[in-house]
C-alpha cells in the first residue's frame, strides 16, 4: 500500500522544519524591530527631556526678566502713589501718570517682546501703554474681558508674586481707541502682578508678544531634534501657546496637565508619541507631538533590510531542509520497502547500513536486519520441527500397540495362570493390568493422589516379584491428603529410579519410603531409600541436569527425574520442581514440590 503524500513522514518533516525556521526566523525579526523601535522611541524621549530642559531655562530667563520689570515698575514713586489715587484733578496725580508713562516707554524700549503695559487700582483707573500710545482711563466699563476673568472674578486677583495667563489678545483689554482704530490683532502671554500699598490693591499687568513667547521653545536654531509640533498648556489644560494661533485656548485632556513633581511623562496617542514636560511657570506643562513615523523613519531601511533576509533564509532553510530530511528519511524509505518484500515472504532481507549504527537511523537499520534474520531463522526452525513432529507421529504410529489388545491378552494369560494354580503370575500380570489402564482408559492430564498411590503400590509389586524381598515400599501419607489434584505418573519415574539404582548390594533390605504433607499453599512429597546413594560428584551432575533441555541433558542413569523435573515447572513454574540429596552408602532422596490446588 503506498502512503500518501500527504501522510508520509518526509512531507510531515519539512512542514514541521519549515513552520519552524520561519517562526523562529518571524519571531527574531519581530523581536529586534521592536527592541529597536523601543531603543528609537526611548532615545528620542532622552535627546526631547534633555532639549526641553534648555528650553525651560529659556523660559525660566524670560519670567525672571518679567520679574524683575514688574519690581523695576513698583520700584517707582509715581505707579505706587496711584495704588491708592491722589484726586482727578489733581496736579500731582497728572504728573504721577506721566512720570508712569515715561517708565513705561524705558521698558518698551530695552524690551521689544513687551508689547504693552496696564495698571489698574482698586480706584477705578486705568492706565495703558503701548508702543504707539499712552491711554488714560477711568470707570470699570472699559477695563476688558481680562481685567473681569482674571481680577475681577477672581478676587481681584489677591495674591503675591507674578501670575501668567495665556489666550488673550489686545483686543481683550477693551481699548476703545485701539478698536476705532483698527489696529492689527496680536496674541499676548500676560503676567500679572498685584501691588499692595497699605489697604489698597492695584494690579500691574505686563503683555508679551505671543509670536516671541513661542519662538523661545520652538525655533528651529534652539532644538536638537526635530519635533513636530511643541505647544504649552496651562494648568487647566488650556492651550496658551502653539504655532497655530486658531487652536489657542483649546482644551486638553487631563493625562496632558503634569505638575513638577510629577516630572516628565510620555505616552501614545493614535498615531502620535506625546511627551508632556512641566514648567516651573505657573504650573504650565510643554507638550511635544511627534508622528511614530517621523520617529521610526531610520528603520523604515531595517525593516526592508529584514523582510529580504526572512525571505532568503525561508528559502534557504526550506531547500536544505528537504536536501536534510530526504537524507536522514532514506534510510527509513528503504526500510518500509524491505519490510513490504518481507510481507510478499522474501524473509532474511537486509539493508546497508550507511551510517554503521552511529545514530537511532543506523540502530533501527541494524535492528531491522537482526529481526530479518532472526525471523528467517525462526521459519526455518520451524519448518524443521514440523517435519520432525511429522517424522515422529509416523514412527509413533508405526510403534504403537493396541493397549485394549495388549492388555486382553494379560487377561488371557492371567486366567491360564489360574486354572494351572501360578498364583505370583496372576498377582503379577494383575499388577501390569492395572498398570496399562489407566493408559488407554484415562486421557486426564491430572488425577488425585490416591490414584497416584495407588498406581505406585501396583508399580511396587512388580518390581518386588524382580527384586524379591531385598525391597520393602512403605508410604507414609495422611489421608487428608488423598484429595489433592497432582500430574498423572509423577511418582511412578522417582520410584522406579529408586528401585533400580537405590537396592544395596549387601544383605541389608532396601526400604524406599513416599511421605507427603503440606505447606502453606503447596503440597510436598518426598521419595527417599536407604540405598547406596550417590558420590558427591555425580550428585552435583545430577543436579545441573535437572535445568538442562531435552535435547541438551547429557547421558545419565536419571533422565526420568530430570523429565518430572522440567515437566512440573512447565505445569506450576519456576517455583516449582525436585530437589535431591545424597550421601554417599547412607542413600537417596528426592523432594517434590507441587501446588496443592490444580492450576
Amino acid at each position: 500500500m503506498k502512503i500518501p503524500v500527504y501522510r508520509s513522514v518526509f512531507t510531515k518533516m519539512i512542514l514541521a522544519l519549515s513552520v519552524s525556521f520561519l517562526v523562529i526566523i518571524s519571531g527574531s525579526f519581530l523581536y529586534i524591530y521592536a527592541s529597536v523601535r523601543d531603543s528609537l522611541k526611548e532615545k528620542t524621549d532622552s535627546e526631547k527631556i534633555q532639549n526641553f530642559s534648555q528650553l525651560e531655562h529659556n523660559i525660566d530667563m524670560l519670567g525672571k526678566e518679567v520679574e524683575l520689570i514688574s519690581r523695576r515698575l513698583i520700584s517707582e514713586t509715581a505707579l505706587t502713589d496711584l495704588v491708592f489715587g491722589v484726586g482727578e484733578e489733581n496736579s500731582r496725580e497728572v504728573i504721577l501718570k506721566a512720570d508712569l508713562f515715561r517708565e513705561m516707554e524705558k521698558v518698551f524700549t530695552e524690551y521689544t517682546y513687551v508689547e504693552s503695559i496696564c495698571f489698574y487700582n482698586s480706584e477705578d483707573l486705568t492706565l495703558i501703554a503701548d508702543k504707539e500710545q499712552n491711554i488714560l482711563m477711568n470707570g470699570r466699563d472699559s477695563r476688558g474681558r481680562f481685567y473681569e476673568e482674571q481680577i475681577a472674578d477672581n478676587g481681584y486677583g489677591a495674591g503675591n508674586g507674578v501670575k501668567w495667563y495665556g489666550g488673550y489678545t489686545n483686543g481683550d483689554f477693551k481699548i476703545k481707541a485701539l478698536q476705532n482704530e483698527g489696529r492689527k490683532k496680536i496674541n499676548y502671554i500676560t503676567a500679572c502682578r498685584p501691588v499692595y500699598w497699605g489697604s489698597h490693591t492695584a494690579w500691574l499687568v505686563i503683555n508679551i508678544n505671543l509670536d516671541y513667547f513661542t519662538d523661545i521653545y520652538n525655533s528651529p536654531d534652539k532644538e536638537n531634534i526635530q519635533l513636530s509640533m511643541t505647544y504649552i498648556i496651562d494648568e487647566r489644560g488650556k492651550t496658551v501657546s502653539h504655532l497655530d494661533k486658531s487652536v489657542i485656548g483649546e482644551e486638553k485632556g487631563t493625562q496632558y496637565i503634569r505638575s513638577k513633581s510629577e516630572g516628565p511623562y510620555t505616552f501614545e496617542e493614535g498615531n502620535q508619541q506625546i511627551l508632556c514636560y512641566p514648567l516651573h511657570l505657573s504650573g504650565w506643562t510643554m507638550v511635544n507631538e511627534t508622528p511614530l513615523s517621523v520617529i521610526l523613519k531610520d528603520i523604515k531601511d531595517i525593516q526592508i533590510v529584514f523582510r529580504i533576509a526572512v525571505i532568503a533564509v525561508a528559502a534557504l532553510s526550506i531547500f536544505f531542509t528537504v536536501f536534510w530530511v530526504r537524507y536522514i528519511t532514506r534510510p527509513l524509505s528503504d526500510t518500509v520497502e524491505a519490510m513490504k518484500c518481507m510481507e510478499n515472504g522474501m524473509l532474511g532481507i537486509t539493508l546497508v547500513q550507511k551510517t554503521k549504527g552511529r545514530d537511532e537511523i543506523g540502530l533501527l537499520v541494524s535492528q531491522f536486519n537482526q529481526m530479518s534474520q532472526k525471523i528467517r531463522q525462526l521459519v526455518e526452525e520451524n519448518t524443521r520441527m514440523e517435519e520432525n513432529k511429522r517424522e515422529m507421529e509416523i514412527k509413533m504410529l508405526k510403534s504403537q500397540m493396541n493397549p485394549h489388545f495388549l492388555y486382553n491378552t494379560l487377561n488371557t494369560i492371567k486366567w491360564m495362570a489360574i486354572m494351572k494354580g501360578e498364583d505370583s503370575i496372576v498377582d503379577c500380570t494383575s499388577a501390569l493390568g492395572d498398570l496399562l489402564q489407566p493408559l488407554y482408559r484415562d486421557n486426564r492430564t491430572f488425577w488425585s493422589l490416591e490414584n497416584e498411590k495407588n498406581y505406585i503400590i501396583s508399580f511396587g509389586k512388580i518390581m518386588n516379584y524382580r527384586y524379591g524381598e531385598k525391597v520393602a515400599l512403605q508410604i507414609d501419607i495422611n489421608e487428608e491428603l488423598y484429595g489433592a489434584e497432582i500430574p498423572k505418573f509423577v511418582l511412578q519415574p522417582i520410584a522406579e529410579n529408586a528401585f533400580l539404582y537405590g537396592v544395596s548390594e549387601k544383605e541389608e533390605i532396601t526400604v524406599i519410603t513416599i511421605s507427603g504433607w503440606r505447606e502453606e499453599g503447596d503440597l510436598l512429597l518426598r521419595i527417599s531409600d536407604n540405598g547406596e546413594g550417590l558420590e558427591e560428584t555425580k550428585l552435583v551432575q545430577l543436579r545441573e541436569s535437572l535445568h538442562e533441555s531435552l535435547n541438551e541433558s547429557r547421558e545419565t542413569n536419571h533422565i526420568g527425574i530430570s523429565n518430572v523435573h522440567q515437566r512440573i515447572q512447565l505445569l506450576y513454574g519456576p517455583g516449582y520442581g525436585l530437589e535431591i540429596d545424597s550421601i554417599k552408602e547412607r542413600g537417596f532422596c528426592v523432594t517434590m514440590r507441587l501446588a496443592f490446588d490444580k492450576p
